[in-house]
């Protein structure tokens, strides 16, 4: 019995610890991820979508412009007291009594100098540009928390070049310290040696510090505050060289101009601008209107007295008074507005206007473009170079450094000649880190300018 209460109470103990464990868990967060979320909770993610609607739901105003309207209009009102008719006579009438009218009317529009289909064709042209808007946002958000991915990716390995950097002094710290002690090696290497731990430290912190700033500010990026709850996975930065596809650059800026949703997006406004000026044009013309419907104008008296007499003859019923007095009416209404005031003239030329600087917006658009691809181009040319001088680099400051610290072991070398050594290996493994991550950004930037 005592083992069962035992277990009992060793189950109730973890339990509640398994459950705070796994509130507490981190989670680690891979570039997909973290993409995944941002496009999730993007602010101008969410603003482009609200934008994609709110062009749709014009484009279905226009069509419904090409739709006969439907309207009902009903009136009652109740008359009552003394009238004196003058037209043929003078005769003193008095009666009380009820009417009811309604209408049942529809227009539909024949023509109207062609501004319903011009701005229906505006209205679905300014649906695909916010389209391609939405996916040139989605590619900017993805873009922009991959550089920023990659930059922790960069700490990272800084971090851990300072911290084996760091770990090297001081153990030499160590090593000159019991030498020192023993009176066989100077004073001054070891205070030189501490100077130098102290600044490898200093730079690990600065390393460190960027490195929990960067987190954060990725984190903030794809909106999340609870930033201990989350950490970023380590990644190894894609050094291999573009494939055959990606050697043109004339082709890459060809397949930017086909492909880039911002580009289809600009190209689109001096369309729309066009079918505006159609639109506006349509007041020049004249506009044609088929109308139709049902009126009733029926009516019930209470009382009629001419001149003193009762003259009320027999009704219909109440009824069949208000609600079988129904007539038909057709008509073919033609308007045209001859002169408006100039109205017409001034939104035609200033649709023109429009037209004009949307075309310009366009041609600078074609020329950022190509300038962006070639200078990106040419910048992965040289990240590519980077990456073999770096390699290079680093494989000569690590044996420039294990063959100074062997001679500086046996004492045929100074402590100056190894710090330095030292300080050129750290440079290189740096460099390699920065021409690794240099690499890998300039191909996203390409992908990015050529809208993948």
């Amino acid at each position: 019995m005592r083992l069962l209460y035992l277990i009992i109470f060793f189950l109730a103990i973890c339990t509640p610890a398994k459950n705070i464990q796994a509130q507490d868990s981190v989670q680690v967060l891979l570039l997909d991820d973290c993409i995944r979320i941002g496009l999730d909770q993007s602010t101008h993610i969410l603003l482009s979508k609200d934008s994609l609607q709110i062009t749709g739901a014009a484009l279905l105003g226009t069509y419904g412009n090409f739709l006969p309207n439907l309207a009902f209009n009903a009136n009652y009102g109740y008359t009552s007291g003394k009238n004196l008719l003058t037209t043929a006579g003078p005769v003193l009438t008095k009666s009380s009594g009820s009417q009811m009218n309604y209408q049942l009317t529809s227009t539909i529009n024949i023509f109207n100098g062609l501004s319903d289909y011009s701005a229906l064709k505006a209205a679905t042209l300014s649906k695909s540009a916010s389209e391609f808007n939405l996916e040139r946002a989605k590619q900017q958000i993805a873009f922009d928390i991959s550089q920023s991915f990659l930059q922790i990716i960069l700490d990272r390995r800084i971090v851990q070049y300072d911290s084996q950097n760091l770990a090297a002094s001081t153990k030499r710290e160590n090593q000159l310290q019991e030498l020192t002690n023993v009176g066989r090696n100077a004073m001054s290497d070891l205070y030189q040696q501490q100077a130098e731990t102290s600044s490898d430290k200093l730079f690990l912190i600065q390393a460190q510090e960027k490195l929990k700033n960067d987190i954060i500010l990725l984190l903030r990026k794809i909106k999340i505050s609870a930033t201990d709850k989350y950490t970023i996975a380590e990644m190894a930065p894609d050094t291999l060289p573009l494939g055959a596809e990606y050697e043109n650059v004339q082709d890459l800026i060809a397949k930017a101009m086909q492909q880039r949703p911002d580009v289809k997006s600009l190209a689109l406004n001096p369309k729309i601008a066009e079918w505006q000026i159609k639109q506006f044009k349509s007041g020049y013309l004249p506009k044609l209107n088929l109308q139709g419907g049902l009126v009733s104008n029926g009516g019930y008296l209470n009382e009629l007295y001419v001149n003193g007499v009762n003259t009320l003859g027999p009704q219909e019923p109440l009824g069949k008074a208000y609600f079988g007095q129904v007539y038909g009416a057709v008509a073919l209404n033609l308007s045209w507005n001859i002169f408006d005031r100039l109205y017409t003239k001034t939104n035609v030329s200033i649709a023109r206007i429009y037209q004009r600087n949307a075309q310009l917006l366009n041609d600078d658009l074609a020329v950022q473009v190509s300038a962006d691809i070639k200078e990106a181009y040419n910048d992965y040319l040289a990240a590519l170079q980077q990456i073999e001088t770096s390699k290079r680099g680093l494989y000569a400051a690590t044996q420039a450094f294990e063959v100074v610290q062997g001679k500086y072991n046996v004492g045929q070398a100074t402590f100056v000649e190894l710090s330095n050594a030292q300080i050129v290996l750290l440079q290189a493994q740096v460099s390699k880190a920065q021409a690794d991550v240099s690499l890998a950004l300039q191909k996203k930037i390409i992908d990015y300018y050529i809208g993948q």
